[in-house]
């Protein structure tokens, strides 16, 4: 699991993910980066944990399209970007 980065400037924490190089073309961008919005710590961890669930949805998603993978089924929720 990856920890909240705090700002050196700002104070502000915010999250970041690579993406994986064979993955780049399909995401479109080579790291999820996003502001948490808050200065503090405990509640950066409480934030950065639904974050860090859809960017491994988005990545495995890419996965499935990378392999085209058709016997796999995808719900509703996971065809949300």
């Amino acid at each position: 699991m990856s920890s909240p980065f705090k700002h050196p400037k700002s104070g502000i924490y915010t999250h970041r993910k690579g993406v994986p190089k064979r993955l780049v073309p399909i995401i479109g961008k080579a790291v999820f980066k996003q502001s948490l919005n808050t200065k503090d710590l405990r509640e950066a961890k409480s934030l950065i944990i639904p974050l860090l669930a859809d960017v491994d949805n988005q990545i495995r998603l890419a996965e499935l399209q990378l392999t085209d993978d058709s016997s796999q089924e995808l719900s509703l929720r996971d065809c949300q970007f």
